[in-house]
């Protein structure tokens, strides 16, 4: 498997720092930052990704509305979606997974230590993307 190039969509310039240091030395991923909604269109245009983590609270919109706006661009290739939330994520989850969130991640379980919960479920959306994307080919 190739290092995953991760776009990372986060306003907290704490939260972003520690995401990319310990999800780029601890788990080997690379990671671009962005901290707004129109900046990560911006960056999935211009470049490529493996897959998207995404604060829920954007300061130009939500993580769903940005989820929900990719879905429906055919200029930006489809990707796995995280969103990394400090709410509480039953509230959250049927609109998100109806916008197209793959998957979502407690951000207060992630403030600290190596954010293995994070990196396990960037590795199961890759899979389970790569998957389906070779399914679909093959069909």
């Amino acid at each position: 498997m190739t290092t995953p190039h991760i776009l990372l969509v986060e306003d907290s310039n704490f939260m972003a720092t520690k995401v990319v240091e310990t999800l780029e030395s601890a788990h080997e991923f690379v990671i671009t930052t962005v901290s707004t909604a129109v900046e990560a269109r911006s960056a999935l245009q211009n470049g490529s990704y493996d897959c998207i983590i995404s604060n829920y609270e954007l300061p130009d919109e939500s993580g769903v509305e940005l989820a929900e706006s990719l879905r429906g661009d055919d200029s930006i290739p489809s990707v796995p979606l995280i969103i990394l939330t400090g709410r509480s994520l039953e509230p959250l989850a049927k609109d998100a997974i109806e916008a197209g969130v793959t998957e979502f991640v407690y951000k207060g379980d992630q403030a600290t230590g190596d954010m293995d919960v994070l990196a396990n479920r960037v590795r199961i959306v890759l899979q389970a993307h790569r998957e389906t994307s070779t399914t679909e080919v093959d069909s």
